[in-house]
This record gives C-alpha cells, structure tokens and sequence, in this order.
C-alpha cells in the first residue's frame, strides 16, 4: 500500500512545528503538515502538495522536486525548471538546495531514473526515484532546527 500521509507519534509536546522536515537514514521523506499535543501528520514528497528546492550533485544543476498525481502511485516524484542545457544524467544524485526555507540544504532527495525534455517550455524535468523507501517507514526522524550555512546558499559549495 502506498502512503502519502504519515501520522508521526510526537507532537507540540515534543517541540514538534508545522514545516518542519521529515528524513530517515536514507534520505528526506517530506514535512509535517498538522500537530497536535502527541501526533503530527505529514505529507510524503511524492504526494502533490509538496514541493522542494533541489539540486543535482555532480553538476550542480538547479530544479524543482515536485509530487504529481501521476507518479505518486509509482512511488516516484519529479524535478523540474531545470534548464534545457544543465547536465543531468539518470543515476544522478538529487540534494535539497535549501531554498524555500523548510528544508536545510544537504538532504539526499533520490535519484534521477529518466529525463524528459520539454520543447514548449526549453526545459528538463527529471524523474526522481526517492532516496528513503516510502512504502515501509517506520521510524523517522523530525527537523526541528537547523542554521543556514550562508556562503553556501548560493548554490555553491
């Protein structure tokens, strides 16, 4: 069974907040959405209401990662606005950019299994496989602060 939601057993009690990012060992796996006193609910990155700043590592090219309806129930998210000359490859490694303020910079999000061109738009859309394995979670662990690092927020390291 794929899930798109997530009910987490902390909440305000344990300094739990709207926003804050969702990962496993593996990679992120998307943002709490609802808290109450002992629980929290939170949305997958696969799920259409999300959407992260991201990164290709090897060459830095800049995207967005974003759910769609279509993909969600393959388990598999999208990066898009890349531009149409950025080098991509499948395998690529897929990282948060930190951009947009929920998610640090740094997160392992996937990896690229496909690439699409877009000719009306000139642009890539990457098809990202996620890093962590949505469809058996069972512990996570909960953002609850992180600094922003500001010489690298420029998209470089």
């Amino acid at each position: 069974n794929y899930r798109t939601l997530l009910t987490v057993s902390k909440g305000t009690l344990h300094g739990i907040g709207v926003n804050m990012p969702i990962i496993t060992d593996a990679g992120l796996v998307g943002y709490i959405t609802e808290v109450g006193a002992t629980w929290s609910k939170a949305v997958v990155l696969t799920e259409t209401a999300t959407a992260v700043g991201g990164y290709i590592e090897r060459s830095g090219a800049l995207g967005v990662v974003e759910g769609t309806y279509e993909l969600r129930t393959e388990g598999l998210c999208r990066m898009v606005y890349i531009e149409a000359e950025s080098d991509i490859r499948v395998g690529d490694k897929v990282i948060t950019s930190g951009i947009g303020g929920v998610y640090p910079r740094g997160l392992l999000v996937g990896r690229v299994s496909a690439i699409e061109v877009d000719e009306a738009s000139r642009t890539l859309t990457a098809i990202v496989e996620p890093a962590a394995d949505l469809d058996s979670i069972s512990k996570v662990m909960i953002v609850t602060e992180y600094g922003v690092n500001e010489e690298a927020s420029d998209g470089t390291e």
